[in-house]
């Protein structure tokens, strides 16, 4: 079983075969309790992050409307980071962009460059 929260993933599974291996002891389970509490605390945590998100993108779209214009976010597909754009209600024109289209470019040419001189093993 895995829980995501925050950006960190606990495998339960691994945490049992720790725990075999090293015998259970007071120390052992103290640290699966420990890491348990704190997967938890992180996924209540992002729950929150969540909804605060949630209404500050609201607030964003409600003042958007008021100047005609609308918000859309989406995710690269290579980079995996969020794009900001700001459209033009009338005519869906672009009007703004965050991260830029050259920045996008760049930063995909230094993940090649990266991937040439770093090769990763599994």
């Amino acid at each position: 079983m895995r829980v995501n929260g925050k950006g960190s993933e606990v495998d339960y599974e691994v945490i049992r075969q720790v725990q075999r291996e090293v015998g259970t002891n007071r120390n052992t389970e103290s640290m699966i309790k420990e890491i348990k509490e704190r997967s938890e605390q992180s996924i209540r945590e992002a729950a929150l992050n969540q909804e605060e998100l949630q209404k500050v993108l609201q607030e964003i779209r409600r003042k958007l409307d008021y100047l005609n214009r609308y918000l859309r976010i989406d995710i690269d597909d290579q980079l995996e980071i969020p794009v900001v754009k700001i459209f033009e209600r009338d005519t869906n024109r672009l009007i703004r962009q965050i991260p830029p289209d050259y920045l996008l470019e760049l930063m995909k040419r230094i993940d090649q460059m990266l991937g040439v001189l770093l090769s990763e093993r599994v």
